[in-house]
C-alpha cells in the first residue's frame, strides 16, 4: 500500500463532495480517486492561507518558508499530490526540498489546472505575483517528478508531464428531467463564476442582434445566467441597454434543488466563449462535463478536449469578438431536438459522459504512474 497527500493552499480543512465550490468538488473528487483499496491512501493535507495585507503577503512570497511549521517529514510518504500554488514561491521550494531530503523514493507530482497561465494575471497586482512566480517556477524541477497537466505539453517548465483531462463524479450530477413541452422556446443556462474569458457578452449581443434583425420570431430564445463574478454587473448593464430584460434572467449563485430546476428547463448548456482571450485553446472547463453529465448539448468557442471532433452535441463557435449567431443555435437545437426523441439525446449524453469524463477514468494516468 502506497501512501501519500494531496496538498492544497486554501482554507477549508473539511472539504466534501456537497460543497458548492466547483473546483473544491473537483479536489474531493480527486482525492478520492487516489485511494484505491489495496494499492493507494491518500489525504488532503490543506497550507493554510495567509491573512495580511497585499506587501507583507509579497515579502514572504519572496523571502519566507512560510510552511516549515507543517511536518509532514515524520512518516514515510509514497506520493504527494500538489495542486497548483499561486505563485510558486519560496515557502514551496523549500517544502518539496524537505520532502526529497526525508524521503528520497517520494513521489512529487505538481498539477497545473490551466497552462499557460500567465495571460491570466491582468492587473498590476496579479502581474506582481506572476513576477514572483517566474523567480521560483524554474526551481520545480529539482524536485518535482512530473507535472500533472491538462494541456497537450510534453513538457512544462522543464519538467516531464502526465496528461489528463478534467472529470467529474458523474453519479453525483443529476441528469436533467427535460419538461420543455413548448417547442417555440429555447432555454440557454449559462452556470459560472464571470470571469473575463467567458466572454458572455458575446452571446448578449447577439441575442440583441436576433430581435433586432427578426420582427416576426419563431423561436422564443432566453439566457439563464446562474453564477457571481467580476464580469456579472457588465452583463447585467448590456441586457439593461438592449432592452434584453424580457428574455434574459439572473440569477446569482445557485445550488442543490434550486439550481437542479433551472437545468430541468434548460435545453442547451454554454460553456466559456472567450478563452482566446487568455491564449488557451484546448478546454477541460469542469463546467463543460456538468452539462455533459446532466445531459445537455453545450455551445463553446474552444475545442473541448474530451470530445471528438465530429461530436453531434457540441456547437462550436467562432474563437474571436464577433457576436454569437443565435441563428446557429437554433439550427443546432433543431438537428437534435427535432430529429430524435429529447429523452434519447439525454440518455446519449450522459452515457459518453460516464465512458469518458468520470473521475475514475480521467485520473488513471495519475493512479498509473504512482502504482507503477
Amino acid at each position: 500500500m502506497k501512501k501519500g497527500y494531496y496538498i492544497i493552499f486554501g482554507t477549508n480543512n473539511n472539504l466534501s463532495h456537497n460543497t458548492n465550490n466547483g473546483v473544491e468538488k473537483k479536489i474531493v473528487e480527486q482525492v478520492n480517486s487516489l485511494n484505491v483499496p489495496g494499492m493507494l491512501e491518500c489525504k488532503l493535507f490543506v497550507f493554510k492561507n495567509i491573512k495580511t495585507n497585499y506587501f507583507f503577503k509579497l515579502f514572504i512570497y519572496l523571502f519566507s518558508d512560510q510552511f516549515k511549521e507543517y511536518d509532514l517529514f515524520n512518516e514515510k510518504l509514497d506520493f504527494v499530490y500538489i495542486r497548483r500554488f499561486i505563485p510558486v514561491n519560496k515557502g514551496l521550494i523549500e517544502f518539496v526540498k524537505k520532502i526529497k531530503k526525508y524521503n528520497p523514493e517520494c513521489i512529487v507530482l505538481y498539477e497545473i489546472p490551466t497552462y499557460p497561465y500567465d495571460q491570466e494575471h491582468k492587473s498590476f497586482k496579479e502581474k506582481v505575483v506572476l513576477f514572483i512566480d517566474k523567480i521560483y517556477r524554474s526551481k520545480l524541477k529539482d524536485y518535482v517528478d512530473r507535472i500533472v497537466t491538462l494541456s497537450n505539453d510534453d513538457y512544462i517548465f522543464n519538467i516531464k508531464t502526465i496528461k489528463i483531462i478534467n472529470g467529474i463524479n458523474c453519479k453525483n450530477i443529476p441528469l436533467i428531467q427535460y419538461k420543455n413541452g413548448d417547442k417555440k422556446n429555447i432555454n440557454l443556462i449559462a452556470v459560472a463564476q464571470f470571469a473575463f474569458w467567458h466572454g458572455y457578452e458575446r452571446l448578449i449581443k447577439g441575442l440583441y442582434l436576433y430581435y433586432k434583425n427578426n420582427n416576426n420570431n419563431t423561436w422564443n430564445v432566453k439566457i439563464h445566467f446562474v453564477g457571481n463574478g467580476i464580469e456579472l454587473s457588465k452583463y447585467k448593464d448590456l441586457v439593461i441597454k438592449y432592452n434584453l430584460e424580457k428574455h434574459v434572467s439572473f440569477y446569482g449563485a445557485l445550488h442543490g434543488s434550486e439550481l437542479d430546476k433551472v437545468f430541468n428547463s434548460s435545453d442547451i448548456g454554454i460553456g466559456s466563449l472567450a478563452s482566446h482571450r487568455k491564449n488557451l485553446y484546448l478546454s477541460s472547463e469542469l463546467k463543460s462535463r456538468e452539462y455533459l453529465a446532466r445531459g445537455l448539448p453545450i455551445v463553446v468557442s474552444t475545442k473541448i478536449d474530451c470530445l471528438p471532433n465530429d461530436y453531434k452535441y457540441c456547437l462550436y463557435v467562432p474563437e474571436d469578438e464577433s457576436p454569437i449567431s443565435i441563428e446557429k443555435i437554433i439550427e443546432f437545437y433543431c438537428n437534435i431536438f427535432q430529429q430524435d426523441d429529447n429523452n434519447k439525446v439525454i440518455k446519449e449524453i450522459r452515457e459518453f459522459a460516464e465512458r469518458n469524463i468520470d473521475i475514475k477514468i480521467t485520473m488513471k494516468p495519475v493512479i498509473d504512474y504512482i502504482i507503477n
